[in-house]
């Protein structure tokens, strides 16, 4: 008899026999195998899902965690948008033009809150109606505005100049980082640019914050003292992250060391591209670039 035995429990405690139907075909014991294959490949991909999610997630923390907020001093002028370009991936701010004409330059602190690195342009970043004005913004107006930059904790300034103020000097003469000059008073932006490095180069004496002077070449293409945007980007995003504290670096010789950290405070840099017949030096800009790449 097909069946099994099983208690009757109404009748007697004989066993009887009860037939149960066991018709499991060819067909659902496939399909039962798929389904457990599918589980299977589906759990696999599932979790390399998961762990891919995972892996981008934390990429996208790290890229926003290593971002900056950025001040630069002016927005509408040739160089300030080269170095928006150079920067855009961090989060940049713009100092407007309205926001210099204070009577109280503590009013100037709350253009520094939350911001990590200060952007300050020397050389042609603003323009004004009058030489006064001019000289009034490069000397006074730069204190004021690094005055409130330390104020507001701010570790570290680029300042952006220009080798123009080497322009004059033989071609025939080495030009390197050391060298300082004097301009005449009827060379008004060179003479505003000098002044202006001069302003920062006391904060980083006074050991306030970190100064890196950057005198950048000239961006047209058939100057021999070019600077391109590449080369320009690629410099900009390691002065904004390399700790001058290292000790290769606090072994170096340089005059300004300071008692907030241990390390140089001012620090000079030539830009331009490197190419045969330059105008200027440029092993120590490359060889910092080769060094931390």
């Amino acid at each position: 008899m097909n069946g099994s035995l099983i208690p009757n429990l109404f009748n007697s405690p004989e066993a009887v026999a009860v037939p149960i139907d066991f018709n499991f075909s060819t067909k659902s014991f496939l399909g039962l195998c798929i389904l457990l294959i599918f589980i299977k490949v589906s759990f696999y991909y599932l979790k390399e899902i998961h762990m891919w999610l995972t892996l981008t997630i934390n990429r996208i923390n790290s890229t926003m965690n290593n971002k900056k907020n950025i001040l630069i001093s002016a927005s509408d002028s040739k160089i300030s948008k080269l170095l928006s370009n150079s920067l855009k991936s961090h989060h940049l701010k713009f100092i407007d033009k309205k926001e210099l004409e204070y009577d109280d330059p503590n009013k100037l602190n709350k253009l520094f809150k939350d911001i990590d690195v200060y952007v300050h342009i020397n050389y042609q970043g603003l323009n004004f109606s009058d030489d006064y004005e001019m000289i009034d913004y490069h000397t006074r107006k730069t204190y004021d505005l690094l005055f409130a930059a330390g104020k507001e904790n701010i570790s570290r300034v680029l300042s952006i100049s220009t080798l123009e103020l080497f322009s004059e000097i033989e071609s025939n003469l080495t030009v390197t980082e050391n060298w300082e000059m004097k301009f005449p008073a009827d060379n008004i932006e060179l003479l505003c640019a000098n002044l202006s490095e001069k302003v920062c180069k006391e904060f980083a004496r006074d050991q306030v914050f970190e100064v890196i002077n950057l005198r950048l070449g000239s961006f047209d293409e058939k100057s021999d003292s070019r600077l391109s945007e590449k080369k320009l980007s690629q410099c900009l995003d390691k002065f904004l992250y390399l700790d001058f504290t290292t000790e290769q670096i606090k072994l170096s010789k340089n005059p300004f060391n300071s008692a907030r950290k241990k390390g140089p405070n001012w620090i000079n840099y030539h830009i331009q591209d490197s190419f045969e017949g330059q105008r200027y030096l440029t092993g120590k800009i490359d060889k910092f670039i080769e060094d931390y790449k």
